[in-house]
């Protein structure tokens, strides 16, 4: 399920209009209508937290990471073992908590190409120092 969807979904069982969003975030509902078909795929970071807030879930919860049950060989076995396309790259830093913490990038301002290589970096950062700590 892609963010979209789940977006679409998650304000739909809460009965949030698709009108309050585009209010709430100041953008056209046309713009609320794209970010659920997917047809934006890379939503502002900004945006993205307005949203969270609005619909009164985590980023985690709307990425659709669940963090409930999940334990660290889950988590291991579910990283890729390389992004090729943007959305999932951007999925995979946003569902990334620290990553999205440390900040110092500007993912609005970054290609396509700039997100993968960015993400596949972080990648094979998590892998390699996983590596140097296993039992």
């Amino acid at each position: 399920m892609t963010i979209g969807e789940r977006l679409k979904k998650i304000r739909k069982d809460k009965k949030i209009s698709v009108d309050y969003i585009a209010k709430e975030l100041g953008v056209s509902k046309t713009t609320v209508y794209r970010y659920e078909d997917s047809t934006i795929e890379k939503i502002p970071v900004n945006i993205f937290d307005q949203l969270c807030k609005i619909l009164n879930v985590t980023a985690a919860e709307l990425m659709g990471n669940q963090t409930e049950g999940n334990t660290a060989a889950n988590l291991q076995e579910s990283l890729p073992a390389h992004f090729d396309n943007p959305q999932d790259a951007m999925e995979f830093m946003l569902k990334t908590p620290t990553l999205a913490a440390f900040g110092g990038y500007d993912p609005d301002a970054m290609s396509e190409e700039t997100i993968i290589e960015f993400a596949n970096e972080i990648l094979q950062q998590l892998k390699l120092v996983s590596y140097k700590y296993k039992k």
